[in-house]
């Protein structure tokens, strides 16, 4: 065995919650984007920034947003802030950010079918609450929010809700949010 293991495993799970979309806008600010995060019921969260020259990771501690990378809202061309509960995604449209806030809440239950996708890059060092994912072929890294400091390689963890047509009886994804970052390695080895 060489020690190389499938990725994470996730299977279809019930619910039993309520989805609750609401629709938001701000101004291409800090200050903006920090006003939509009192939203929160849940003050602490991870974050991706899709900026015109690179993609950022950080974290929301409830009063801020920090990364080791400079936080530019003006650069952003689409963010996502998200936890177990709750996501607040933002694209830029003409001269603000719109988009909407998602949550889980207790209600009806609802299908959903969590997907994991691995990320490019090992971990080549951990400080800060950050993990340097490298990947020295394509002389590329980023820096990931990560308390699992133990694991080689690293992931998103998306949730999938599905939805049925009352008409036809097909089901299919509805929507979907960020979940979580975590370790990438689990079941069985390979080689």
């Amino acid at each position: 065995m060489n020690g190389l293991k499938l990725a994470k495993q996730t299977e279809l799970k019930i619910c039993p919650c309520e989805i609750v979309s609401e629709n938001v806008s701000c101004e291409i600010s800090l200050d903006g984007v920090k006003n939509l995060l009192q939203k929160f019921k849940n003050q602490r969260a991870n974050f991706v920034a899709w900026q015109i020259q690179n993609i950022i990771w950080g974290k929301y501690d409830g009063e801020k947003l920090f990364s080791n990378s400079e936080i530019t809202p003006q650069f952003w061309l689409e963010c996502r802030i998200f936890n177990e509960t709750e996501e607040l995604h933002l694209k830029r449209v003409e001269n603000k950010f719109s988009g909407r806030y998602v949550t889980e809440i207790d209600g009806t239950e609802n299908f959903y079918a969590d997907s994991f996708s691995r990320f490019w890059g090992e971990n080549s060092g951990a400080a800060d609450g950050f993990i340097k994912l490298l990947d020295r072929q394509r002389k590329l890294y980023m820096e990931i929010p990560c308390a699992e400091k133990n694991s080689t390689w690293y992931g998103l963890l998306t949730r999938n809700y599905i939805s049925s047509d009352e008409k036809t009886g097909l089901s299919g994804y509805s929507d979907y949010r960020f979940l979580a970052i975590e370790p990438a390695e689990e079941g069985a080895d390979i080689g």
